[in-house]
């Protein structure tokens, strides 16, 4: 049984790991024959076993909510301790999963009761062990899966996006930038460009005046590095009529004046 059919699985159908891997195991291993095994449980587009919500998911968004529980909210303060009680640090890549998990459009906003209860449901999470579990998951599917990681580093350009902004401030996309891509941890996710291209790239973009990355450029340098991840990579296979933005094309036009491709 693979790890990736278990991912693409669980993806597909919105079940939890255990459930994945049940109807895998029944069906040899075999992705197309665990689906079809796992959809004839539907009937009329209805599930036939409905779960319950969790109260434990209640209690435990009322153990993170404001002082104010008549505002079913959670704020900056309560997220920060329900991350660092599963114990993930800020900057790890997973709270961003975290996020995504309870569908949160801005770092800006708080998170609803129904957010959090009804985030952790569709997750088939109920227990707090539950999310600490998921989420160590899905840290690992960051660094085995480039397409769960572009997924979630393409949702976090409007996650941190200022309200009322349409283009990502620079100091910002560096942040990022550095957070999902940086070589010097022990942690490397499934797309990881060398610490001397990414360093490159953020150079030129600050010595050519630029203040502002739109939604276009940060997903293109995705797969940008994604296909390149080296200086070295860029010299021999660099194809200048493949369809980049402009942007990157005069960054490879800069690589070119320094010559260093």
């Amino acid at each position: 049984m693979r790890d990736d059919d278990v991912d693409e699985f669980i993806a597909l159908t919105k079940s939890s790991r255990e459930t994945a891997r049940q109807f895998l195991s029944n069906n040899n291993g075999e992705l197309s024959y665990a689906l079809n095994a796992f959809y004839d449980n539907f009937e009329n587009g209805f599930v036939e076993d409905i779960r319950i919500v969790s109260q434990q998911l209640v209690e435990l968004f009322e153990k993170y909510n404001d002082d104010d529980k008549s505002d079913a909210k959670m704020n900056t303060d309560g997220l920060v301790r329900f991350v660092e009680d599963l114990g993930f640090e800020l900057e790890d890549p997973a709270t961003l999963c975290l996020a995504h998990d309870l569908n949160c459009k801005s770092l800006q906003d708080p998170i609803t009761k129904d957010q959090f209860v009804g985030g952790w449901h569709s997750a088939f999470c109920d227990t707090f062990e539950d999310i600490k579990n998921t989420l160590v998951e899905q840290r690992g599917r960051l660094q085995r899966s480039p397409e769960y990681l572009e997924t979630i580093y393409n949702y976090t350009y409007g996650l941190i996006l200022e309200p009322d902004q349409k283009a990502l401030q620079l100091q910002s996309a560096v942040e990022y930038w550095n957070l999902f891509f940086d070589s010097s941890t022990d942690v490397k996710l499934a797309v990881q460009p060398s610490a001397t291209l990414l360093e490159l790239w953020q150079v030129f973009l600050s010595s050519q005046g630029y203040v502002k990355i739109s939604r276009d450029v940060w997903q293109m340098f995705f797969k940008f590095i994604k296909k390149y991840s080296t200086v070295e990579a860029i010299k021999s296979e660099y194809n200048e009529l493949d369809a980049w933005p402009l942007l990157i094309d005069e960054f490879y036009e800069d690589l070119e004046e320094q010559g260093l491709v």
